[in-house]
Order: structure tokens, then sequence, then C-alpha cells
């Protein structure tokens, strides 16, 4: 074989070796959290302060974009850049919305620190109509996100895969309330109960589920106290009959003697 076959063979093999590696997708960015622990469901309106380090950042990626469904405290920013060095994509305002993105003059350094401080978000919310205090309650209770990280390349285009966690929300007293609907033998009480818990009259369902828990004495079942009372009337009846025709006949008999 000639040395320019060779040649040939070898920029072959290395173009194509090349494209094997720019078609391989990239690694997720690694995210570990520090200074917190992130449950896996949380209530409503409770804040969460947790810090979150970023590394194994691309070569290629120009941008890390953050995101999550936190929502800023009164008297503290959501994100808190820990690493110096970084400049804000969009500017001061970011730190208190839900997507902050960061670049660096020199490039991204090898990994990033972000605290984030936000309140988890609320389900319900109450109104009073025609007198009446309603309370609205979102049904969407899970996928909610603490973090998403991507690694963005010039082109904006994400590289690699993002890293995610999420959690759900729970809204306090609703397990309680739950299981004492499930406790009611009576099943009308139950569906009741739950009826008005659903169109938002919480308090009205409570009420029901006060009603359901008060101790009763035993007592016979209605209908069977409807079939018992029927037979001694038509019992009474019959006995009625039978009387009052004895008492006719006797009134007869005195008549024809006088």
């Amino acid at each position: 074989m000639s040395i320019n076959s060779r040649a040939s063979l070898w920029i072959s093999f290395v173009l194509i070796v090349s494209v094997m590696l720019l078609c391989m997708p990239a690694a997720a960015v690694n995210t570990d959290v520090t200074g917190g622990k992130l449950l896996s469901s949380q209530d409503e309106g409770v804040v969460v302060d947790y810090q979150i380090v970023v590394s194994g950042i691309p070569k290629q990626a120009s941008v890390i974009e953050m995101y999550t469904d936190l929502i800023p405290v009164s008297d503290q920013q959501l994100w808190t850049v820990e690493t110096e060095g970084l400049n804000l994509v969009d500017g001061e305002k970011s730190l208190n919305e839900p997507t902050l993105r960061l670049n660096a003059d020199g490039g991204l350094p090898e990994s990033i620190k972000v605290s984030v401080t936000g309140r988890v978000p609320v389900l319900t919310s109450i109104e009073v109509v025609d007198g009446v205090v309603v309370t609205t309650r979102v049904t969407k209770k899970t996928g909610y996100t603490y973090y998403q990280v991507k690694a963005i390349d010039a082109n904006g285009q994400t590289v690699g895969q993002a890293s995610t966690a999420t959690f759900s929300i729970t809204i306090p007293g609703e397990a309680q309330f739950n299981e004492r609907v499930n406790a009611i033998t009576d099943k009308d009480l139950r569906v009741l109960a739950q009826d008005l818990y659903s169109k938002g009259l919480t308090d009205e369902a409570n009420e029901v589920l006060k009603y359901a828990e008060i101790p009763r004495e035993s007592t016979m079942p209605f209908m069977t106290s409807v079939i018992i009372g029927i037979v001694l009337l038509i019992i009474g009846l019959v006995v009625g009959v039978f009387l009052g025709t004895i008492r006719a006949k006797n009134m007869q008999d005195y008549q024809s003697e006088y």
C-alpha cells in the first residue's frame, strides 16, 4: 500500500471518529445540593432554602440557565450567585425571576455555586361569595421544579441534558380531612362531605364531618323500623276490625233482647 493510500485511510478514520464524537450526546451537567435537603413534597407556602453546585459544564457551553417554580420571598432575593466573575445575562431583575441565566467574559468556570431561597406556591385561595366563604384549589399538585439547570451554547441550543429536581405540593389538613371522610360509615354523609369540599365549601364540609363523628347509641336500621311500623299498623287494623265486629254483634244481641 502506498504512502498516499495510508494517509488517505488515516484521514478518513480521523474524520469518522470526529463526526462520531460530535454526534454523541453530551452528558448532563452535574448538580449537587448543599445547605439543605430537598423533600419529595412540601406544604404550600413554606420557605425552602438550599444551595446548588453545578459542575461538569461542557466546554462548548456559553450560558448556564437555571429555572425554579419557587416564588421570591419579600425580604430576600430568589437567586444569590456565590461564584465570582459571572454575568447576569438578563440583568439584576433576573435574581427574582423564575429563570436565571449566567455567562462569563472569559468562559464559564468549572463549577458554579448558587443559593436559592423561595416560597412553595400556594394552591388555595379564599374568597367570600354572597356571604359564603369559598376555598379555591389549584388541581395541579405534582411536577413542580426545585431547579432545572441547562448548558446553552453560542447558538442558543441546549448542550447535553438538563439536570432537574422536582417536588409535589401538599395542602395542610387535606390528608387529615380525607382520613376523617373515609372513616364515616354513612355513605350519604361521606359523599356529601366530599362534594362540599370539592366545591370549596370547606367549613360546611367540616360541619358535616363533625355531625357524622358524633357518638350515637345503637339504633335500629331505618328500613327495619319502617317495616315493623307497617306490620304493627296492619295488626292494629285487623285487631280493631275484629273487636269492632264483636262489639257490633253484642249491641245487636242486646237490642234484640229488649
